[in-house]
């Protein structure tokens, strides 16, 4: 019984170990929103793919994982509407096929400005 429980222990570990290294390697887009207002859409599109945020309460973050296999290169477009309806739309870095890590995060400042930090 003691080697069964070592085999159950050893595959839940890899198990664990390579679900968090999924998570590691996948490129990544994180939403801060800095403003005194609510985020209630945003989205961030990718040459072939689409990323919904949904609503961002004043001071909170959100992240999303995308798929490594990019078939196409592109810039990510983001369209983002506050609950005073303020709309940001525009461009930011650029996404190309199995980009290991990669993160980006889109900040909404106090004032109100769309700032871009690639890691």
């Amino acid at each position: 019984m003691n080697r069964l429980f070592k085999i159950v222990l050893l595959i839940v570990t890899f198990l664990c170990g390579l679900y968090w290294l999924w998570f590691y390697v996948s490129p990544a887009i994180t939403i801060v929103n800095n403003s005194s207002s609510d985020i209630t859409h945003a989205n961030i599109e990718l040459p072939s793919s689409r990323l919904d945020f949904g609503e961002i309460k004043s001071g909170a973050s959100n992240t999303l994982y995308y798929t490594l296999s990019q078939p196409r290169d592109g810039s990510y477009l983001y369209k983002i509407i506050t609950a005073h309806e303020i709309t940001h739309q525009g461009s930011c870095g650029y996404v190309t096929n199995n980009e290991l890590n990669k993160r980006l995060k889109i900040v909404i400042t106090q004032d109100n400005r769309v700032l871009c930090e690639i890691d």
